[in-house]
């Protein structure tokens, strides 16, 4: 019988804001519930790596990516910026190691292809970082839409976003040079994926942002099924969203506000009144940001183990780019009404690549 109690080393590429917030208190709340041992930690700024050794003191900072190769760890959390997903991750598991891969999973489709296929030839666990499928309140909506309980869904309005005010350790979310897209590859991961996996493949999509020759801040997208279902995107990173997501099912309504991992609003048709409640499991609930990166990172080094199948495999994780790459190549500029003629022959030319 194999033996699970043996730790398993584990390194960190990248130490910016998403590993510091994020992944080092889910690791050090993972550390009581499985057996892992932070060995080392790998960015190319001296001052990242100093704001994580207070965490862990016995792990090694490193400012080279082959000295964290040599160290032949188990696994990873690669949370570095995107550009850098693919190299890094074929790398890892090319040398053997099991990797948890932040979102975006890569820059491009092509990027995650090679990167699950690199998975496949070393016959390793490729976990991609879309944690919010651990909250209870989306995957009670997953069962909702798949159990039927208020009819198939009709039609549905996702709004997210306001102004950005993530603590980025570097400027790479608004510059080109570093990033494939703005909003829609950042946050929008997150949505389309849900979508994706709530509903399956859109048939046909409209997508407009405020892309004028750099990143766009707005996107507008609307979806329709091959089963009639209908939906509308819209985020921001410089206007403030309602932040919900409302579903019309034939028999009634559900509303979850981003953010309440465990809280969900429900409509029956028939009945005057909502039901605002909290959604309970009977074990490791995901009801924060906090506890959904715990139960990820303890999902990760299950599945390593082959106790259980990861959540979120390289397979599911590309679904969401495919979709975006879709948005892009046949984007539009977006309604700007406050423009007046000549501003908006300017901004259609920047869009268009023509000024």
């Amino acid at each position: 019988m194999t033996d699970y109690s043996d730790p398993r080393q584990l390194v960190l590429v990248g130490c910016g804001a998403i590993t510091e917030l994020y992944y080092v208190p889910a690791l050090l709340e993972a550390l009581k519930h499985t057996q892992i041992e932070v060995v080392a930690f790998f960015d190319p700024s001296t001052e990242r790596l100093s704001a994580l050794h207070k965490f862990f003191p016995k792990a090694k900072p490193l400012t080279a990516f082959k000295d964290l190769i040599d160290l032949q760890p188990h696994l990873a959390v690669v949370a570095s910026p995107p550009k850098f997903h693919a190299s890094q991750v074929i790398a890892l598991l090319g040398a053997g190691v099991h990797v948890l891969c932040e979102k975006p999973m890569a820059s491009s489709v092509a990027e995650a292809e090679s990167m699950i296929a690199a998975a496949h030839k070393a016959n390793r666990v490729l976990a991609i970082g879309l944690f919010r499928r651990f909250f209870p309140a989306l995957q009670a909506i997953k069962a909702l839409v798949n159990g039927g309980a208020l009819g198939a869904p009709t039609s549905f309005r996702f709004t997210e976003g306001g102004m950005f005010n993530w603590p980025a350790a570097s400027a790479s979310f608004f510059q080109r040079q570093h990033s494939q897209g703005g909003v829609l590859h950042d946050l929008g991961v997150h949505i389309l994926d849900l979508i994706c996996w709530w509903f399956g493949d859109p048939a046909s999509m409209v997508y407009e942002d405020d892309a004028m020759g750099n990143l766009e801040a707005n996107s507008l997208l609307r979806l329709s099924f091959s089963n009639a279902l209908t939906g509308e995107v819209r985020i921001s990173r410089d206007t403030p969203c309602s932040n919900q997501y409302q579903i019309d099912f034939e028999r009634g309504q559900v509303v979850w506000r981003v953010g309440e991992g465990n809280q969900l609003e429900m409509r029956l048709n028939d009945v005057p009144f909502t039901l605002a409640g909290e959604l309970r499991e009977k074990s490791s609930p995901a009801d924060t940001y906090h506890q959904a990166f715990v139960q990820q990172l303890l999902n990760f080094v299950s599945a390593t183990r082959g106790m259980e199948s990861v959540l979120v495999p390289g397979e599911e994780g590309i679904r969401s780019l495919r979709l975006i790459e879709r948005c892009y190549a046949n984007r539009k500029l977006i309604p700007m009404p406050w423009l007046s003629e000549p501003e908006q022959s300017k901004a259609q030319s920047l869009a268009s690549g023509l000024a």
